[in-house]
């Protein structure tokens, strides 16, 4: 019997260049080691996203997969990725009608910032 979700597998050609992309986001980034190789994406003691080193373990999806993040303000956090040099739309009202931001991290990964 399932307990507990732990988390979602992907795979990344650079491990450590996509940990340091999310760093530079400010999502929450854990790493035991200087591998790089099974690094934890998201809040300790919740679940995550657990990202392995595609060149060791080969790739641990069928295509690329959506995250979807909170934040407390998506003009501010538009404005702080733009000026890190980091591509993204500006915010805008979804179908669905709440606000949010798009962009894709390195391994082009749809990221969803949503107020």
């Amino acid at each position: 019997m399932i307990v507990k979700y732990q988390c979602t597998n992907i795979s990344s050609k650079n491990p450590k260049a996509l940990a340091e992309f999310y760093r530079n986001i400010g999502a929450p980034v854990y790493v035991a080691d200087d591998r790089y190789d099974g690094w934890q994406l998201g809040n300790e003691n919740e679940a995550y996203i657990c990202v392995w080193d595609e060149n060791k373990w080969g790739k641990s999806t069928a295509g690329y997969v959506t995250f979807v993040f909170k934040v407390d303000d998506l003009q501010k956090t538009y404005e702080e990725l733009i000026g890190k040099g980091i591509e993204a739309e500006p915010p805008k009202t979804a179908s669905w009608g709440g606000q949010e931001l798009v962009l894709e991290d390195p391994e082009g990964n749809r990221i969803i910032l949503l107020r």
